[in-house]
């Protein structure tokens, strides 16, 4: 069932990134190029995630503001003049920075832009592969690679632990990286954060073929957070 589970997502994940030619996923080292060490305890601020609803609010526009703005599953929202502005990943005080520079660099002078999350969307994992219960999952908190791993019973005697794949969407593209759970749990590699909506695949040898297929087919990463 969990071969079986794993393969659909897979095939799923192939059909997405299958547009045209892409360079392997980092692994090992390379890796961690893309996803720098960080302090897995430190707290982090709230972040804008897909599907959350924000009030912006510009001040003396009312007919640019919004009191009901809705990022959209790329993790964009839709700014009147600016059209789709990317939103996920930022802190609210973040994104309202990003406005002010935009619109003051093309419409407003000196605009002064605040941002709330006023409804936050349901935050969920996907854990597949060689886990001991694969599923979506509710993240109520912060987590990393290891704590996504252990929501789904942590993995089977099967898994291969340097071969656990993390996928992520970002400005319409699937992107995803490869990591050793092993190093991470001994210690001898850093461990990343898991956003709401990525998808984590452990592997095993009856994936084998279709983690070669998959890791040929999408694109590197460069988007990952580190904890810190």
């Amino acid at each position: 069932m969990i071969n079986r589970l794993a393969a659909v997502v897979l095939a799923l994940l192939l059909a997405s990134c299958a547009s045209g030619p892409a360079p392997s996923l980092p692994s090992g080292s390379a890796a961690y190029d893309q996803v720098p060490p960080g302090d897995v305890l430190a707290p982090r601020m709230s972040v804008i995630a897909p599907n959350d609803e924000l009030s912006v609010l510009i001040f003396r526009e009312p007919d640019l503001s919004q009191e009901r703005a809705i990022v959209d599953s790329d993790g964009k929202v839709q700014i009147p003049l600016l059209g789709p502005v990317t939103a996920a990943g930022l802190t609210a005080s973040e994104f309202a920075q990003e406005l002010q520079r935009q619109l003051g660099a093309r419409y407003l002078v000196d605009p002064s832009v605040t941002v709330a999350i006023t409804r936050a969307s349901l935050r969920r994992v996907t854990v597949t592969g060689a886990v001991t219960k694969p599923g979506m999952y509710d993240m109520n908190s912060r987590i990393s690679l290891i704590d996504a791993v252990a929501l789904a019973s942590g993995p089977t005697n099967t898994a291969k632990f340097n071969q656990v794949v993390v996928f992520r969407r970002a400005e319409g593209e699937r992107l995803g990286a490869v990591f050793d759970l092993g190093l991470i749990s001994a210690g001898k590699a850093p461990d990343v954060e898991i956003l709401p909506g990525d998808q984590v695949i452990v592997g095993n040898d009856g994936l084998k073929q279709l983690y070669r297929d998959a890791l040929t087919a999408a694109p590197l990463i460069s988007i990952f957070r580190p904890f810190n």
